[in-house]
């Protein structure tokens, strides 16, 4: 399905059969004060994301203000009690560290104050501590990438055994966790003789990825058929440490995700079979939009989540839009 199309669909019935937020008592967006806590500004996604908010809510006339951490728990805690102090009229939060952030949600509640978590969700036990998620269902995101995999190695006729490794992202972060939980799910239950033979963390970097991936090259050596990378810009490290140990990178089945331009140019050029799509665009409006409805009084699903398209050669375009390109 083209991503236009999938995205009307997905935005029209997003989770069926959701809980409603009733946002009766809440003010109007226009004029009002939010507070955007986000994570960096330095990666592409992290910077797409937060340019489409601030397009969604100016139109809206919100007073926007957008603090920024990276990737530091302790210092997001000290922002939003500093948020908090505010009142704001709604706090919009893309969590550092989905555990550490627990306490935090706690407080923003019991203030009174509307939150939105926007892109990477704490486990669903705290789900009364916030009104709206946006953003991606990383576990939906694990298993296309898995199903990538299973359909890689039967295109490249690897079989249906073989190892794999796994790079991942910022450990704790619910990408890191989710992503590999909803991979390791499909496999398992469709893909036993694909193994997991290591993990380790690329910390949504680039160099790292590298580092992390020759480590991996090295430990498993020529049997390694696959790899997943949970983010496309460590994938190009992952093709980095592969070349580096004179492994072809197109003999591989190399699933990455978030169709982001590393990603895009590396399925073009054969060197990595596979991503998936998530539009840091969509992610930034979803969560804008959604933060301008509660303050307007509307009834708003309880999450809202983005497409999670396999992406391919012969699906490549459908990464344009998700890019803004």
């Amino acid at each position: 399905m083209h991503l236009a199309t999938l995205t009307k669909l997905m935005t029209a019935t997003t989770l069926l059969g959701s809980l409603m937020v009733s946002t009766a008592a809440f003010a109007e967006a226009k004029g009002s004060k939010v507070i955007l806590l986000t994570v960096t500004e330095e990666c592409e996604y992290c910077a797409l994301h937060q340019r489409a908010f601030k397009e969604v809510a100016g139109a809206a006339g919100v007073d926007l203000e957008v603090k920024i951490t990276n990737y530091d728990a302790a210092e997001q805690a000290s922002q939003v009690d500093q948020a908090i102090a505010q009142n704001p009229a709604a706090i919009v939060l893309w969590p550092a560290d989905s555990s550490a952030i627990v306490p935090s949600l706690r407080k923003i509640k019991q203030a009174g104050i509307p939150l939105v978590i926007t892109n990477s969700r704490p486990d669903e036990k705290y789900a009364e501590f916030w009104d709206v998620f946006t953003g991606p269902s990383d576990i939906g995101n694990g298993q296309s990438a898995a199903e990538a995999m299973i359909k890689g190695f039967a295109e490249k006729s690897l079989g249906d055994e073989g190892r794999i490794f796994i790079i991942e992202g910022v450990p704790g972060t619910p990408p890191q966790i989710q992503r590999s939980q909803g991979f390791e799910e499909v496999l398992g239950a469709k893909a036993g003789g694909i193994e997991i033979a290591g993990k380790q963390n690329g910390n949504w970097d680039q160099t790292k990825a590298t580092d992390a991936a020759a480590a991996l090259f090295t430990q498993i050596g020529s049997e390694v058929k696959g790899v997943y990378a949970q983010a496309d810009n460590m994938m190009s490290g992952v093709i980095v440490a592969a070349k580096r140990a004179g492994i072809d990178p197109a003999s591989l089945v190399l699933v990455g995700s978030n169709c982001s331009i590393e990603g895009v140019n590396q399925i073009n050029e054969g060197t990595q079979y596979a991503t998936v799509l998530q539009s840091p665009i969509d992610d930034g409006k979803y969560a804008a939009q959604a933060v301008v409805d509660l303050l307007d009084g509307k009834s708003v699903e309880k999450e809202i989540f983005l497409p999670h398209e396999i992406i391919t050669k012969e699906n490549i375009s459908d990464c344009d839009a998700a890019l803004g390109r």
